[in-house]
């Protein structure tokens, strides 16, 4: 049920002196999602953020932001603006992982543009790159969780996003890893925290004849622990060679392959960025996923929301005639096939909607 209400507020205080804001809700005792009634509201506290004390109100701000700019409440860009002062200004985890949430969201809808996408790229080695230094690849003995999460974040999408295989901190990642491959026993605890992000980083810069992969797949094979099997598949993924991609599909059908079948195929669309290459193999393929995970299996359903990233009106047309042609194999998935055609709808209406207005906002910058 949505509720919807006017507040009429009077604000009295103990001094006469003049105020530029007044917080209400102080101390967060409810929850609200806020629209300011002008633009010039909105762009005074994309100023003032950086200033304010509370890192739950940075966070909520920039959540509001984006709330109301998806629901048509407020420019994309206005919301755009509230993430401008990340780098050198911001320190918390909270306020950091939810802006880089939103930016990435917003850089995911104009990614076919080859400009804007680099542009994206170049933003979010800014934002992150001053934590980056300040933090490093070493945790102290004493430090909070958060920022042990803030550094695996940072480290995670800088690197990633950096594309400069002479990059100092690329540099230390590929270091790490190589540690790791002689002694992976004895080097895990010293990557425990960014384990993740050392692998995956060793397959994005893996420049060495694919050296890093056949590695990593070694350490795949080797694994018995399905935690770091996701977490090696999701690395291998990466790789920009089809003939290591055919490859993983084709171990995914092994009697007794490292992970589930399924995860492969998914991983190396989601995780590995290879969105057509994983489409096209679900086609090719289809009969041997739905023997495998026969008609009352609901593991189909995880293959089948594949195309559900795809934003054109021809990827939906093609997608629906696949399915339609695969009724009478398809079994529980059915239901997953409707949801992911509307979420490509979905896809194609955002884009429509938002993606020039990110595109100029890229331009200002």
């Amino acid at each position: 049920r949505l509720w919807r209400c006017s507040i009429e507020a009077v604000v009295s205080t103990q001094s006469t002196g003049d105020y530029d804001w007044v917080k209400g809700n102080a101390g967060a005792n409810f929850y609200y999602l806020t629209n300011y009634a002008t633009v010039d509201m909105w762009s005074g506290l994309a100023d003032a953020i950086q200033d304010m004390p509370a890192a739950t109100d940075r966070m909520s701000l920039i959540y509001d932001a984006f709330s109301m700019a998806k629901i048509d409440k407020l420019d994309y860009a206005t919301a755009l603006d509230m993430t401008k002062y990340i780098g050198d200004n911001e320190g918390e985890y909270v306020v950091m992982s939810r802006a880089l949430s939103e930016v990435l969201s917003a850089a995911d809808l104009v990614k076919d543009d080859k400009n804007a996408a680099q542009l994206f790229k170049n933003y979010i080695v800014d934002m992150l790159e001053p934590t980056v230094q300040k933090l490093g690849f070493t945790a102290a003995s004493d430090e909070s969780i958060t920022i042990s999460k803030m550094r695996d974040m940072a480290l995670r999408n800088y690197l990633k996003n950096v594309g400069n295989s002479t990059n100092e901190y690329v540099i230390t990642a590929l270091e790490m890893f190589d540690k790791f491959v002689l002694d992976p026993v004895g080097e895990k605890s010293t990557i425990k925290d960014i384990f993740t992000t050392i692998t995956r980083t060793a397959i994005i810069y893996d420049s060495n004849g694919d050296e890093n992969w056949s590695s990593m797949w070694d350490l795949l094979q080797k694994s018995d622990w399905e935690a770091d099997q996701k977490k090696y598949i999701a690395a291998l993924s990466r790789t920009n060679s089809t003939d290591k991609l055919d490859r993983m599909v084709d171990a995914s059908f092994e009697e007794k392959p490292k992970g589930d079948c399924w995860r492969y195929l998914s991983y190396i669309s989601s995780q590995g960025g290879h969105l057509e290459y994983a489409w096209q193999t679900l086609q090719d393929r289809w009969d041997d996923y739905a023997t495998k995970y026969n008609s009352t299996s609901f593991t189909m359903g995880y293959l089948i929301e594949i195309p559900a990233d795809f934003d054109t009106e021809d990827k939906y047309t093609q997608v629906k005639k696949f399915f339609d042609s695969k009724s009478d194999n398809i079994g529980t998935g059915l239901k997953t096939v409707s949801e992911t055609l509307a979420t490509i709808k979905n896809n194609i209406e955002k884009r429509k909607k938002y993606g020039t207005v990110i595109k100029n906002w890229l331009t200002t910058l």
